[in-house]
């Protein structure tokens, strides 16, 4: 699992546009080199398109439609669950030259308001680190240590703290659970990532109500002309979602989600 976990982190690094671009530059300069005019001029037109395109207001589309697979439930209208489950890449580690651990997102703060609310009693954050990291805890427990401070007993937060990755927290968030004889939750994610980590633990045998946080795409009024001019953050943008819909297919190939 450590080798798939790295190439699930490198290998969409070939097909992001602004690498495929920087591929496609290179090779417009070695043919110019070579004295291949006429392709070398067509490999450097495509890097341009590419960045073009991927700077455009279309990223900024496509991210909006798949953020908004799933819309925010108020927290009143939200069922009465068995546990609400966490997913980690929320939280900044304490890493140099941190002296804390920072919020990254709305997932713990979603979780706090939830739990306030009384829709459950329970709260598990699942989430280890992608890659190890000395002296360093899991991202599951400075989640939990968050909550903490807010208030939020300790004896109502479980920490998971093994996965890497979606597929591995809906298999051990399923271990809790079964150990617990709870069938019912609240699955707090990103609205982004909320449609592979739905399916993922569905798949799984859990019986997850979503409720999403973290909206990145709002309804924020200003001139449109600002919408059309190609930007870096529109580029990031179908960089993400690029790497989302290709782990939707990966985990699809791999049986992980139906």
């Amino acid at each position: 699992m450590d080798d798939w976990v790295t190439l699930s982190k490198i290998l969409p690094q070939l097909v992001y546009p602004f690498n495929l671009s920087l591929w496609l530059l290179l090779v417009a300069g070695l043919l110019f080199i070579l004295r291949r005019r006429f392709t070398a001029t067509l490999s450097l037109f495509l890097a341009i398109i590419v960045l073009i395109i991927s700077s455009s207001p279309l990223s900024l589309i496509l991210y909006r439609q798949h953020e908004r697979n799933y819309l925010p439930v108020p927290i009143a209208q939200s069922p009465i669950v068995g546990a609400i489950v966490v997913l980690g890449g929320d939280i900044g580690l304490p890493l140099t030259p941190r002296i804390n651990s920072e919020i990254g997102g709305n997932r713990a703060l979603h979780a706090f308001r939830l739990f306030t609310a009384n829709r459950s009693k329970l709260i598990i954050i699942s989430g280890g680190n992608v890659f190890p990291q000395n002296g360093i805890e899991s991202e599951a427990y400075y989640t939990s240590e968050l909550l903490k401070e807010w208030g939020i007993p300790s004896e109502a937060i479980l920490i998971e703290g093994r996965s890497r990755n979606t597929f591995e927290n809906a298999i051990e968030t399923k271990k809790l659970l079964n150990a617990r004889q709870i069938d019912k939750i609240l699955l707090i994610t990103s609205a982004f990532h909320m449609p592979r980590a739905l399916a993922t633990f569905r798949t799984a045998g859990i019986d997850a109500t979503p409720s999403p946080s973290s909206y990145s795409i709002v309804n924020y009024s200003r001139p449109q002309i600002l919408d059309w001019i190609p930007s870096i953050g529109n580029l990031g943008r179908i960089q993400v979602v690029i790497r989302e819909k290709l782990g939707i297919l990966v985990y699809r190939y791999r049986g992980w989600i139906s």
